[in-house]
C-alpha cells in the first residue's frame, strides 16, 4: 500500500479546501489552533471512511436530493465562518488585541469546526468514492471492507504529514505577525475571503 501512502501525500499537497482551510486558521489563530482543526478533519475522514465501508457514500453521491442538500449545509458553515472573520476584522483595536469580537477560539471549537467542514464537503464523499476504492485488490487474502478501513487510516496518516507541515509554517507566520493589530485584521478579512469562495465552489462539481 505504498503507492497509495505517497498518492496519498501528493493529495494532500495539492491545494484544496481542506489545506486552505488549515493554513488560513493556522495563519489566524496559530500552529496550536491549526493542529485542532486537522484532527477534526482526520475525525470526519474517519467518518467518512466508515460511510464509505457501509456504502452510505454510494447512496449519497447517487441521490441529488441529499447531494445537494450536504452542498448547502457546507456552503452555510463557510459563510457562516466567513462572517465570524469579518466580525473580527471590523473589532477596534485597543492595546494590540481586537475587541467586539473573538480573538482567540478554545481547541474544542476549532476541532468542531474540522469535523463539521469535512463532513459536510459533498466533495469529500466524490473524493473519497474515486480515490480508496480502486485502490482495493480484490486478489488479497483481505476482505475488501478491512482494505478500505486500513487504506482510510493511510489517508489519515498522509493529512496528518501534510497538514501538520503546513499549520506549523503558517503558524509561524502568525508569530511573527503577533504584535501587528493590522496584520492581523488582514488575516481574518484573508480568511473571509478564502470562506466565501469555499462556499461557492461546493456548487462547483
Amino acid at each position: 500500500m505504498l503507492e497509495f501512502f505517497i498518492a496519498a501525500l501528493v493529495v494532500g499537497i495539492a491545494p484544496g479546501p481542506d489545506n486552505l482551510f488549515v493554513l488560513t486558521q493556522s495563519a489566524t489563530h496559530g500552529a496550536r489552533a491549526g493542529f485542532c482543526v486537522i484532527l477534526g478533519l482526520c475525525t470526519g475522514i474517519l467518518v467518512q471512511t466508515g460511510l464509505l465501508v457501509a456504502g452510505v457514500s454510494a447512496l449519497i453521491a447517487a441521490s441529488p436530493t441529499a447531494f445537494f442538500v450536504m452542498q448547502c449545509l457546507g456552503a452555510a458553515y463557510l459563510l457562516y465562518l466567513a462572517y465570524k472573520s469579518f466580525q473580527v476584522r471590523a473589532g477596534t483595536v485597543v492595546d494590540g488585541h481586537a475587541k467586539g469580537a473573538e480573538t482567540s477560539l478554545p481547541g474544542r471549537k476549532l476541532y468542531l469546526r474540522g469535523v463539521i467542514m469535512n463532513l459536510t464537503n459533498p466533495k469529500a464523499v466524490l473524493f473519497l468514492l474515486s480515490f480508496i476504492p480502486p485502490a482495493v485488490k480484490m486478489d488479497r487474502p483481505i476482505h475488501p471492507s478491512l482494505q478500505i478501513a486500513l487504506l482510510g487510516l493511510e489517508f489519515i496518516a498522509a493529512t496528518l504529514i501534510v497538514f501538520g507541515s503546513v499549520a506549523i509554517l503558517a503558524g509561524a507566520v502568525k508569530k511573527f505577525l503577533l504584535n501587528s493589530p493590522k496584520a492581523n485584521r488582514n488575516l481574518n478579512w484573508f480568511s473571509g475571503v478564502v470562506f466565501v469562495l469555499l462556499a461557492f465552489a461546493l456548487f462547483l462539481v
